[in-house]
């Protein structure tokens, strides 16, 4: 079997618990105010290169949204509906 800790390992670094723990730490603040004071606590016990990994994925929605709200995406899905056989 196993241990948690050796599956962790191979776990690419910004899914490591530590940084997923910061994202969710942050996320479910109340307010705006609330998350910032969260960041700033987080960056004092976590890396620049930890931080770069949560911030990155909690705005990773935002950036989603901009991919598809992009023309290159909007042409790629058309393009992917014009090879499909209806």
């Amino acid at each position: 079997m196993t241990s948690k800790l050796s599956t962790f390992k191979v776990l690419p670094i910004y899914l490591q618990p530590r940084i997923l723990s910061a994202v969710s730490y942050v996320h479910v603040a109340p307010n705006k105010e609330i998350a910032l004071e969260r960041i700033e606590k987080l960056s004092k016990k976590l890396s620049d290169r930890e931080m770069i990994y949560v911030m990155s994925l909690l705005v990773f929605d935002n950036i989603l949204d901009s991919v598809k709200n992009s023309d290159e995406f909007k042409n790629f899905i058309q393009a992917k509906k014009d090879r499909t056989i209806h």
